[in-house]
């Protein structure tokens, strides 16, 4: 399998914005919705069944050990669009061991930056996989399922075919 990136065009979410993209509009409305005084959502946010509109599209991410500015990130779940798109399941496995070590490299960045912020960010990229253009889309959201430290990622992907 073979990779390309573009440079991704990468936003800090930090007030009301409106997402072209009406799935992902829904989900960062819906994230916002259950910030409570400043609290992050909990783990109930993670439950595919409040989320039925991006059936297939979710990843949970798992914040693991931090040093400094930078963690580490290990793919809890992944739904069925990543892993057709990608021809692999990284559930278990680490960010840092994406086979694609440059959108690895831009990943973690992004992951580390939602930590850090404790906001939103939304994401663009295009990417050719196996020879075929992709747009990727990505809104990355952040959970706190034990206390108000940010603990897990869950990211939605939008792949549209270039063009589509």
């Amino acid at each position: 399998m073979s990779f390309t990136s573009s440079n991704p065009n990468v936003t800090i979410l930090v007030a009301e914005e409106q997402l072209q993209t009406l799935r992902l509009d829904r989900l960062y409305r819906s994230w916002r919705q259950a910030v409570q005084g400043g609290a992050l959502p909990g783990k109930e946010f993670l439950d595919p069944a409040r989320h039925p509109y991006m059936d297939g599209m979710l990843l949970v991410i798992d914040v693991e050990t931090c040093e400094g500015d930078h963690c580490r990130y290990r793919y809890r779940s992944a739904g069925r669009h990543f892993i057709e798109a990608l021809k692999v399941d990284p559930s278990g496995t680490y960010m840092d061991q994406h086979p694609e070590a440059e959108f690895a490299v831009q990943a973690i960045r992004a992951c580390d930056l939602v930590v850090k912020s404790r906001r939103p960010i939304h994401a663009r990229i295009d990417r050719v996989i196996d020879g075929h253009t992709f747009r990727i889309e990505f809104l990355l959201l952040p959970v706190a399922e034990q206390d108000d430290a940010v603990s897990t990622i869950l990211i939605a992907q939008l792949f549209t075919p270039a063009g589509g």
